[in-house]
């Protein structure tokens, strides 16, 4: 499944509403687009909110998904209804109360669609002790989100050849124990205004990137600064 951001269109909605079309001969590549943003919350929801071990998250993850692309799940979302994933979060509760006996058959079936999942993690980030369900599944996303995020800045300053940065804004700004701008500046042999500008610069990189990250999954009605609050509250 794609996972770099120059997979994905300037909005996620035009990707979602158009994978409702399933005559349409672009429709498992534009499903793969939407799978590959979202499997990874739904995974981590399964393993601490439905308490699933990894194997059986990981298939019920691909029976889940297996059903948006197979059945007209899509065609009651609505862009101008609010957030994608909280459609989502929806659906995948209703999955899992409703239709775990059918997800069992279809991942014994033989005839379904299989999705890579290799790269799942077996452990989940997501403590759900304390938590509902729709915090679960929200601090899931905002982990995800803020990790590709992290990820966009690092092929971001590899093309534009700031890769040595990279180390820099993660150390300083992801560190639990962070060194200081001079610590960092003796470190590489640099002037400690030359560390203190590349910082500046991305985190201001690193937020831009971030609200695009957003922007793709909000409706028309919804706002960014609202939903990058939503982020903030469930990374705490």
């Amino acid at each position: 499944m794609p996972s770099s951001p120059e997979s994905f269109p300037p909005t996620l909605w035009t990707t979602i509403l158009a994978a409702r079309d399933r005559q349409s001969p672009e429709y498992r590549d534009r499903m793969n687009r939407l799978i590959s943003r979202y499997w990874k919350p739904a995974y981590w929801v399964l393993r601490s909110r439905w308490n699933r071990p990894h194997e059986d998250a990981r298939d019920l993850t691909q029976a889940f998904f297996a059903g948006l692309l197979e059945r007209d799940w899509l065609a009651t979302v609505q862009p101008d209804k609010g957030r994608f994933r909280s459609w989502l979060r929806v659906v995948l509760d209703n999955f899992m109360r409703n239709e775990l006996e059918a997800a069992q058959a279809l991942k014994r079936g033989g005839g379904a669609r299989t999705l890579s999942l290799d790269a799942v993690d077996p452990d989940p980030p997501v403590e759900a002790a304390g938590l509902s369900p729709e915090q679960v599944f929200d601090r899931a996303w905002a982990i995800h989100v803020f990790h590709e995020t992290v990820e966009d800045l690092r092929d971001l300053y590899r093309r534009e050849g700031r890769a040595e940065w990279i180390p820099v804004f993660e150390r300083h700004e992801l560190d639990r124990d962070p060194p200081s701008a001079a610590q960092l500046a003796q470190e590489m042999g640099k002037k400690q205004h030359e560390v203190e500008n590349a910082l500046k610069a991305a985190r201001v990189a690193f937020a831009k990137l971030l609200r695009a990250r957003v922007k793709e999954t909000i409706g028309e009605g919804a706002s960014v600064e609202e939903e990058l609050k939503a982020l903030a509250e469930a990374l705490r």
